[in-house]
């Protein structure tokens, strides 16, 4: 019965103080929902979104995504096939082994018998990154001047593993917007 008389209480504080935890974490999130609709930075990158939509649905050849296909070789999928200047390449990696470790290497196409590397992505089982993604861009570092060193088709390459090459296109079609981001660097 003594013991009855302490379970009580201390149950009962406990919910109380639960309560009110709840109810103060509902309050800040609600004033940080409102902090983000009232804030005028975000009320302009809308107005800018917004304007962007209207400029690309009145273009002759308004850009619309196309539908993922998801390329693969074993635990790497690549997003398409092909690719327009400023589209995003994104690289999905799902299943890999916990001792399977090394390098993507993503070659851009000097001619059409060779490549030159353009960027590299380390891999490792025992990590946690499965996404990622990149553009490619022009670069006066790398040598990668104007668009015709970009446009071709690409190799993907999984070093330190025994799976096959991926291989996709980047054309010589900019998305709308992007035209400055592909003007001859060097």
């Amino acid at each position: 019965m003594n013991s009855l008389k302490i379970v009580i209480p201390i149950f009962v504080a406990i919910t109380i103080v639960i309560i009110i935890f709840n109810l103060t974490q509902n309050e800040v999130s609600e004033e940080r929902v409102l902090e983000l609709k009232n804030s005028s930075e975000i009320n302009k990158l809308m107005d800018k979104i917004k304007m962007d939509k209207i400029k690309n649905d009145e273009l002759e050849n308004p850009f619309i995504p196309k539908e993922r296909e998801w390329i693969t070789s074993g635990p790497f999928k690549i997003d398409r096939s092909e690719y327009m200047l400023g589209e995003k390449i994104f690289v999905n990696i799902d299943g890999l082994q916990i001792n399977e470790k090394g390098k993507v290497v993503f070659l851009r196409p000097i001619n059409n018998t060779h490549y030159s590397s353009y960027h590299n992505m380390i891999f490792d089982g025992t990590g946690q990154r499965n996404n990622y993604y990149f553009t490619p861009d022009l670069s006066i570092i790398s040598g990668i001047c104007n668009t015709d060193d970009l446009i071709g088709n690409w190799k993907v390459v999984f070093q330190g593993t025994e799976y096959s090459d991926l291989k996709f296109k980047v054309t010589e079609e900019i998305i709308p917007g992007n035209e400055k981001r592909y003007e001859s660097v060097c």
